[in-house]
């Protein structure tokens, strides 16, 4: 078995390894897509055919129109301070969800998104913030888990002394390195073969010493 050294190339390798393992194994949680229907729940898509009909009635021309593809609610949440001192402080919320090209008031639009301001307990909100929550709370026990492999890494100099103490991380190193270390390290043939290169290169040299040796000093 050949050794191999635990660079910091192969490091990195091994803990971009690790970390998609563990996005396979712990997926975050996907904010909710159906724009549309949050917007049929909040009266926008009543609304406006009713604001078009009045603007229609009051000016005699179409109300001007914005086609969507975004909508975004924002929302203010007052929560408590993590210092534990008893003050709360307003969070400011904002979630983006897709919908199919809706037309709807330019003047509720900002380019081409809807915004609207709803309160914070509003089901999409909440759930969405439920979201957010837990995805980032899945980040920070993945970069503890990356900060652990790391720490243990880095007691280590060479991949062999690495996989004797923890086998199973063999599952997160390159085959090539692998391959590189599971080689027969055949020193005593490689000797060997010097060996024989010396004896036939350096043969005048071997019988001009022996000559010397025979005759002595003069």
């Amino acid at each position: 078995m050949k050794t191999v050294r635990l660079s910091r190339n192969l490091q990195d390798d091994i803990r971009r390894s690790a970390e998609a393992k563990y996005k396979n194994a712990n997926p975050e949680k996907e904010y909710p897509q159906d724009g549309y229907s949050v917007m049929q729940r909040l009266g926008v898509i009543d609304k406006t055919e009713r604001t078009k009909k009045m603007f229609a009635d009051i000016w005699d021309r179409t109300l001007p129109m914005q086609n969507v593809d975004n909508i975004q609610l924002r929302s203010e949440a007052v929560e408590d301070d993590d210092d534990g001192d008893g003050n709360a402080y307003t969070r400011n919320l904002s979630y983006t969800l897709r919908c199919p090209p809706t037309d709807v008031p330019k003047f509720l639009c900002y380019y081409d998104e809807l915004r609207l301001d709803v309160p914070c307990d509003d089901p999409t909100i909440v759930e969405c913030m439920a979201i957010e929550n837990y995805n980032s709370d899945l980040r920070q026990k993945k970069r503890n888990y990356v900060r652990q492999l790391e720490d243990v890494m880095y007691k280590f100099s060479t991949l062999n002394q690495l996989l004797k103490a923890a086998p199973y991380i063999k599952d997160l190193v390159p085959q090539d390195k692998l391959t590189k270390m599971y080689e027969k390290d055949d020193r005593s043939g490689r000797r060997a073969e010097l060996a024989e290169v010396a004896d036939s290169e350096l043969q005048e040299l071997r019988e001009v010493l022996l000559e010397d040796a025979l005759l002595g000093d003069d």
